[in-house]
């Protein structure tokens, strides 16, 4: 893990996921992006009560990170988008009028959310524009800002992990003038629950929470196999050999599923866009797992990459570029809150 006093300049992202706490450090300098501290820790197995006040204290603390203000994001059952069709106005207008048109497509009372949207550009029907409208229960967002207040740290910016993952791809990857009308997904497999999201060059038209992840895995190899929680996570990460074969078939059996749920999704995208999806780019725990992009490229039938958000930035001294690459597939939501 890298150590960083605080600096100036320096903008944080927190992602607070439910099995890792991932926090990066970067900074602007001369006219690129520096990382300059990063951690990740785990969130004891099993602990739904864990304190994540003590956590989070522990994962600055841990690589001497001090920080006045962070970026955080949200995700999950509690975060809600939808892609919609609005009869053109500007923003001003939409904000004005967001709370009432938010309570025709969301399941939430609006009093009990926080709203926000982003114009996507004119629809296909005359006059009307597309529009990505997000709503996130108000409640565990003010749970968290207390946390962080406690810690001495404000919340500067609020954001939903796929679009931070989305933008932070884009940051390090801008479109080219041929891509424009390119039709990309990405997915971020997570330890709860796996995020789709596709675009048409870097304008997002489709996002997708699956309630697959790592945890289903785990959970599989531990019911099928008879093995204890530990176990299974070391045979996830492809560092046992005995009763390899077995496990294989496990953690193949969750990932088949997760395939069928990817495959429906990209389904719904192309016959409501009428446009292909041509690459997919992948991040997440389980990216750097032997053989698991390769088994996901073959099971969709589209190139699938993974990629790196580190890949374009310089490192501060103290990071070891080779422990970088090894978990970088983690971060992209971390890094995609701190370049708000």
């Amino acid at each position: 893990m890298s150590k960083s006093a605080n600096k100036k300049g320096q903008s944080v992202g927190l992602d607070l996921g439910s099995y890792t706490i991932k926090v990066v450090s970067l900074s602007n300098e001369s006219g690129g992006n520096k990382l300059n501290a990063y951690n990740i820790k785990n969130i004891p197995l099993g602990d739904k009560s864990a304190n994540m006040e003590k956590l989070i204290k522990e994962t600055f603390d841990e690589i001497d990170l001090q920080a006045s203000s962070v970026n955080l994001s949200v995700s999950g059952p509690d975060v809600i988008v939808r892609f919609i069709s609005l009869p053109k106005m500007n923003k001003d207008q939409l904000s004005s009028a967001l709370s009432f048109e938010a309570e025709k497509y969301i399941p939430f009372n609006v009093s009990d959310v926080v709203l926000d949207f982003l114009i996507l550009g004119n629809s296909h029907e005359e006059g009307q524009m597309n529009v990505l409208l997000a709503a996130a229960k108000r409640a565990p967002i003010e749970k968290t800002v207390k946390i962080m207040e406690k810690l001495s740290m404000s919340v500067k910016i609020v954001d939903i992990n796929p679009l931070a993952m989305f933008n932070a791809f884009f940051r390090a990857n801008p479109i080219k003038e041929e891509e424009k009308e390119k039709g990309f997904a990405f997915l971020d497999l997570g330890h709860s629950q796996s995020n789709v999201i596709v675009s048409i060059g870097d304008r997002p038209l489709f996002m997708r929470q699956v309630q697959i992840g790592g945890g289903d895995v785990s959970e599989a190899l531990c019911k099928n196999l008879s093995i204890s929680a530990e176990k299974a996570e070391e045979y996830k990460r492809g560092l046992l050999d005995e009763g390899k074969e077995a496990a294989e078939q496990v953690i193949n059996s969750v990932l088949d599923e997760l395939i069928k749920e990817i495959q429906l999704s990209f389904g719904y995208f192309e016959n409501r866009n009428n446009k292909a999806i041509s690459d997919i780019f992948c991040s997440g725990g389980m990216v750097s797992r032997n053989g698991l992009v390769d088994y996901i490229s073959e099971g969709i039938g589209i190139d699938v990459h993974p990629w790196n958000p580190v890949a374009d930035m310089t490192f501060s001294e103290s990071i070891s570029i080779e422990d970088i690459s090894k978990i970088a597939s983690q971060l992209p939501v971390s890094i995609g809150l701190a370049l708000r």
